[in-house]
């Protein structure tokens, strides 16, 4: 096969990889998200360490709880996704306009769609861990769905996806059976992972070379 030949197939390809594949995700979004996840990380560190709760039944009047409530830590929760969530989007869709696309097409809906099932499943669950005063379990839940929701898109987008989502997976069924150590792997999944993924998307697709 000529080298022209050669050419035309991975050109092909690339087109083809284009229409089928969200490949405008950018390192920036990574970094914010890491951000987010640790700042959230240290704030709820810091009123572990004020008070005398540490991984037990949480409810709004437990005598031993001196500090925070369960409606804190859900407000906390809700905060740290609508920031981290606006904040990816935004450097997205201004790689997005960068590259003169447009965000909106049927591959970032499929994407957006699939990826959102997982996640509404696990505030679902994380709504009745609430109730029944188990958000011991939350912070386990919401990676592990996470890892999910991942997984579920990393066909339609770059190949690194495939493995953060498993890494998130990973530390999601372990922060369930360490569940002493549920902050410290929450902190490492949503904080240093996604830190690290957004430098290596950010070297490898954004970085101007």
């Amino acid at each position: 096969m000529t080298n022209k030949a050669i050419d035309d197939l991975n050109q092909i390809k690339s087109i083809m990889e284009r229409s089928t594949k969200f490949l405008s995700l950018s390192g920036w979004s990574g970094i914010w998200v890491g951000l987010c996840g640790l700042a959230a990380a240290a704030i709820l560190y810091s009123w572990q360490t004020a008070s005398t709760y540490s991984y037990q039944p949480l409810t709004d009047t437990d005598p031993y709880q001196n500090y925070y409530t369960a409606g804190m830590l859900l407000s906390l929760a809700i905060v740290t996704f609508l920031v981290a969530v606006t904040g990816g989007f935004y450097f997205t869709i201004r790689k997005t306009k960068a590259q003169g696309k447009s965000f909106i097409n049927k591959v970032t809906k499929r994407l957006l769609i699939r990826f959102s099932i997982p996640l509404f499943i696990a505030g679902l669950l994380c709504l009745i861990l609430y109730k029944h005063h188990l958000l011991q379990f939350t912070l386990p839940t919401t990676l592990l769905f996470y890892g999910l929701a991942l997984f579920t898109v990393q066909e339609d987008t770059v190949k690194e996806v495939k493995a953060i989502a498993t890494l998130q997976i990973l530390l999601g069924l372990l922060a369930f059976y360490f569940i002493d150590y549920t902050l410290i792997l929450w902190a490492i999944g949503f904080g240093l992972v996604h830190l690290l993924y957004g430098i290596i998307l950010w070297n490898k697709y954004d970085k101007i070379k």
